[in-house]
């Protein structure tokens, strides 16, 4: 098994406690973003990502690799139509970041987005996957 520390959270500085002091929602990069649910799954060969980001479109996701890290934002656009007499819906894109391993290969990694379920699967290295050692008779 890998270790917990193969895929961390990148802690962002103190957020801007907007939205009635909600500490998922930040909104210092122009626009509303929030950090949207994730499960991690581990099989023998992969990691596997699963992010809830309702609302949004293959177009309007992207994973970012850089220096280690994994940056995933996925834009949701406003309902169309008329103006709502009450409203309780903003709307509010998603962003969240993970420090990424050397037992993960970069070059593997893959992604799919349906029904507002992203998957990302990250593959691990052949250093990190379980092998089996045959033990010969002496």
């Amino acid at each position: 098994m890998v270790e917990k520390k193969e895929l961390q959270e990148v802690k962002a500085t103190p957020m801007a406690k907007a939205e009635g002091g909600r500490a998922d929602v930040e909104s210092t990069r122009g626009e509303t973003y929030v950090t949207p649910v994730v499960d991690i799954y581990e099989t023998d060969n992969d990691l596997v990502l699963v992010a809830d980001v309702p609302g949004t479109a293959q177009d309007g996701t992207d994973l970012k690799l850089e220096e280690g890290v994994l940056e995933i934002t996925a834009h949701r656009k406003p309902a169309q139509g008329d103006e709502p007499v009450y409203s309780e819906f903003r709307p509010a894109s998603y962003y969240r970041a993970f420090n990424l391993s050397d037992e993960i290969n970069a070059d593997g990694i893959d992604a799919s987005l349906q029904d507002g379920v992203l998957t990302v699967t990250l593959p691990k290295s052949p250093k990190a996957k379980p092998r089996k050692i045959t033990v010969k008779a002496g």
